[in-house]
């Protein structure tokens, strides 16, 4: 019973609204929905923020932030980038284009689950579905 309460507790928390971004004056309460991509720099992650916000820097790697944050957001696309799907306005070859015009490379280990991440339509190197069309 206590295992189901804490499971419970970590879905919730990962998929919680809004995260707090340690700043110079505490814990600053933002938006999941103003990130707009996350860039690794050795043991510092930067959270580029939507315009009005900017960027914060905290001192923990990438990967436990990604830990922290919804999955079928937040795609690591890149060894040293990680984005929210909502933001992307361009999925090209080995590039995506943020709605801050941004442009990131995608690693190529990292390619399938860009591709998993996005509904494309039209595509014809994906697995197809049997369909009744």
């Amino acid at each position: 019973m206590e295992e189901e309460k804490k499971s419970v507790h970590e879905v919730e928390r990962i998929f919680s609204e809004h995260v707090f971004i340690l700043s110079e004056w505490g814990y600053k309460r933002v938006s999941i929905h103003d990130i707009i991509y996350l860039e690794a720099q050795q043991s510092y992650c930067y959270i580029h923020l939507s315009p009005n916000n900017g960027k914060k820097i905290v001192s923990i790697p990438m990967c436990e932030v990604l830990e922290d944050l919804n999955p079928l957001l937040f795609v690591r696309i890149h060894r040293s980038y990680a984005i929210n799907i909502e933001h992307v306005t361009l999925f090209a070859g080995n590039m995506i284009r943020m709605d801050n015009g941004v442009e990131l490379n995608i690693g190529r280990e990292y390619r399938y689950n860009v591709e998993e991440a996005f509904v494309l339509i039209g595509s014809r190197k994906r697995v197809k579905k049997s369909s009744s069309c």
